[in-house]
């Protein structure tokens, strides 16, 4: 196997492990907080910029995911961040406010660094 398939394997792993449940991902690097931070935000995308009526229980998942992955202040910055680019990028820059802000609510997820506008300042 070449290191580049080992990595790639390794890569599927950990994602595997967030969508199971986000276990010991507290100490995965920034890098990798945001990839599996936007790939579980991307079940929420749809729903944020319009595209869905309602909130999915994947979403509702993912969210708490999310939640989980981020245990210090950094690294919820950084998830923030990455998020709102996620949410940017899949909606065409397309945010509806009130759904995002409205996401932990409707999930009864308790989150406090999704992004709810395409403004949001992801650092204060």
């Amino acid at each position: 196997m070449s290191i580049s398939m080992t990595s790639t394997a390794a890569a599927v792993a950990v994602a595997l492990l967030v969508v199971a449940g986000g276990a010991g991902l507290a100490a995965a690097g920034t890098s990798d907080l945001c990839g599996l931070a936007e790939t579980a935000f991307g079940e929420c995308t749809a729903y944020v910029a319009g595209g869905e009526p309602a909130v999915s229980r994947r979403c509702c998942r993912a969210l708490g995911d999310i939640r989980d992955l981020a245990a210090t202040a950094a690294e919820r910055r950084a998830v923030c961040a990455c998020i709102l680019s996620e949410m940017l990028a899949a909606g065409d820059g397309r945010v509806d406010s009130g759904r995002a802000a409205g996401l932990p609510a409707a999930c009864n997820v308790r989150v406090g660094f999704i992004p709810t506008s395409p403004n949001f300042n992801c650092f204060r």
